[in-house]
């Protein structure tokens, strides 16, 4: 996957929002980090029953807004379909789960396409970054498996995974 800009969304794509990271947790002054994994429940719903450009015109509006909810200087990503992540700077999993709500509530508003009301839930696991020692694989290993746990809990909520475990 080539580092690049997601054509839809205009944010970095899977690959590019990997090599920011990385870079994020090389950084010598790293701050404690929370990875958001956000995904969008049944929006497959969406795309088979009105079709992609419906579909498309969602993850626009869904980055949109998930832009606006999340502070400012936020590495904001689109990982494909209807998967976004975000690593902002939380001191506590408090803090991020405050973050993660805001972003639930934030797509929760109906998404209105070509006079059609939607309304759509998401669901975010968060991973924490303790320090330098975990990289990027694992913490989005760990956001990703948080993610599993909310949308098997019940969908439209956020889940707080444990700590990247170090030897």
């Amino acid at each position: 996957m080539a580092l690049a800009l997601d054509a839809l969304t205009w944010l970095p794509n899977q690959a590019l929002f990997r090599a920011r990271l990385e870079r994020i947790l090389r950084a010598s002054r790293t701050p404690r980090l929370a990875l958001l994994h956000l995904d969008l429940d049944r929006f497959e719903d969406v795309n088979d029953l009105l079709g992609y450009d419906t579909g498309d015109q969602v993850l626009r509006e869904a980055a949109a807004r998930i832009a606006r909810a999340l502070p400012k200087g936020t590495l904001l990503g689109h990982f494909g379909g209807d998967d976004f992540a975000a690593l902002i700077e939380a001191a506590e999993m408090a803090h991020a789960a405050r973050v993660a709500r805001a972003l639930i509530d934030a797509c929760r508003e109906p998404f209105v396409v070509d006079c059609l009301s939607l309304r759509i839930t998401a669901s975010v696991g968060i991973a924490l970054h303790p320090g330098r020692t975990a990289d990027a694989g694992d913490l989005i290993s760990h956001a990703s498996s948080a993610l599993y746990r909310a949308k098997v809990a019940g969908r439209d909520r956020c889940y707080p995974g444990r700590a990247p475990q170090h030897a």
